[in-house]
């Protein structure tokens, strides 16, 4: 396997100025299609908390409950909801499966499909975090079966913590995952956790030891800007499910992800000469996100990007502050070198440079380039919103969700467009956003990088 990269523009073209001026350049990394599917190691963190263990009864069923006298509508905050009234009966309950049933499913179908180099481990959390399954071989699927068998009784507290469950795993992952296999932690969850500070930390690490973090985000009341920036900082992928009978099938896809690893724990290494300063990185495609470069000197950057998939190249916005030229450059214009890139993955390394070419009669940016900083900034607008939203400024967060809908319809997005004019309206009517409306456009907003660009 080798590794590709690439620059666009070759030549950032930039006016003659006297002063510094922000520029653009998208970097493109992709890997040949030689090589063979690495094993997989896979660590499942489930949210084993109370919200997860509730039944989920069916239409009929719901019907059978209000009949009973078992459930019944009141108001909250002058909006009408159906609330229990007792317990759920033991004939509902033992027919209605629990968003826990659904992820035992899940791993049984998961477990049938392990091959003998891969590697499985489960750990539940709540106030407490527990190992079931400690990693353990494709072929020791009885051990495996056992320990899911255990999730749906699990009594673990109230509360959850997230971090209880991410130390164990990646501790699993550290100490049993087979040699030179794609590492993999899914976290699922329908809920906050106590400590999302411990979660991002620990992020950190599982991108600096090769762990990619994909993260499950279930119903409409879990922390989708901690699990979308969990998913961000380690390369890993964020999936919204808006109902538990999707659990299946994002875990399978998950599996999936993982099989089709072409390189392993990529990461880009961007070095700025004196006067030129990195100011953003965003991840156009596979997903649209923010990246968060690190490194102990402002002139070397460094990206954790996960895993390389075949045949979907990551594609990444580089938002450049280049330094003012002469105002008399050499005849045709002079070049200088903004920044050196260096992707790499195991063995596998490629280069490129980043090059300016200032000149009095500059031509516009590509219109591919345009369209990404479009993006990128429609995504960053949303991310202000629901920022300003959480401070108690709901007057800018309706301002901001607005101008990100002006830019959407702009990208021709008139749906997502409509979706963030519909959580303005939220935001000034009711001073919040609208639960699950607001991470189906979160969510959405993400998939804009899957379009070419």
């Amino acid at each position: 396997m080798s590794l590709i990269l690439r620059t666009q523009p070759n030549l950032i073209a930039l006016p003659t100025r006297a002063d510094a001026q922000i520029c653009y350049a998208m970097v493109s990394i992709a890997a040949d299609a030689g090589g063979v599917g690495a094993p997989v190691s896979w660590a499942l963190v489930a949210d084993a908390s109370r919200s997860m263990r509730i039944p989920i009864v069916s239409e009929e069923q719901f019907r059978e409950l209000v009949r009973a006298g078992g459930a019944q509508e009141v108001l909250v905050d002058g909006v009408p909801v159906w609330q229990l009234t007792g317990p759920v009966p033991d004939e509902i309950r033992a027919s209605a499966p629990s968003a826990l049933d659904y992820t035992a499913r899940a791993l049984h179908s998961v477990v049938e499909r392990l091959d003998r180099g891969d590697r499985f481990s489960l750990v539940a959390c709540a106030e407490q975090a527990l190992t079931l399954v400690p990693s353990a071989g494709g072929d020791q699927r009885a051990s495996l079966v056992a320990g899911i068998s255990r999730l749906r009784g699990l009594r673990l507290g109230e509360g959850t913590d997230l971090a209880g469950g991410m130390r164990l795993g990646l501790a699993e992952l550290a100490h049993s995952a087979a040699l030179g296999s794609v590492r993999r932690l899914i976290l699922l969850t329908d809920g906050f956790t106590e400590s999302p500070e411990a979660c991002m930390a620990l992020a950190r690490q599982a991108a600096e030891a090769g762990v990619s973090v994909s993260t499950l985000g279930l119903g409409g009341e879990f922390q989708d800007d901690l699990l979308t920036a969990l998913a961000d900082l380690s390369g890993g992928r964020a999936s919204f499910l808006r109902r538990a009978e999707l659990i299946p099938a994002a875990v399978a896809a998950e599996l999936d992800a993982a099989r089709g690893v072409a390189a392993q724990a990529l990461s880009l290494e961007i070095a700025l000469p004196q006067g030129v300063s990195l100011r953003r990185a965003t991840r156009i495609s596979p997903s649209l996100a923010p990246l968060e470069p690190s490194g102990e000197s402002p002139r070397m950057q460094t990206i954790h990007l996960g895993d390389l998939e075949r045949g979907a190249p990551i594609r990444l916005l580089l938002e450049l502050l280049a330094p003012p030229e002469p105002p008399r450059p050499p005849v045709g214009g002079a070049r200088r070198r903004l920044c050196a890139l260096s992707a790499s993955s195991g063995q596998s390394q490629a280069s490129a440079d980043v090059v300016a070419h200032y000149s009095a009669a500059a031509p516009p940016p590509p219109a591919a380039l345009l369209d990404a900083v479009g993006r990128a900034n429609a995504m960053r607008l949303q991310r202000r919103a629901l920022e300003a939203a959480g401070k108690g400024d709901h007057a800018a967060a309706a301002r901001l969700m607005r101008a990100a809908a002006a830019r959407l319809r702009e990208l021709g997005e008139p749906a997502l467009a409509e979706a963030a004019l519909r959580e303005a309206a939220s935001l000034e009517a009711t001073g919040q956003t609208s639960g699950v409306g607001r991470r189906e456009l979160t969510y959405a907003t993400r998939r804009l990088g899957e379009h070419e660009v």
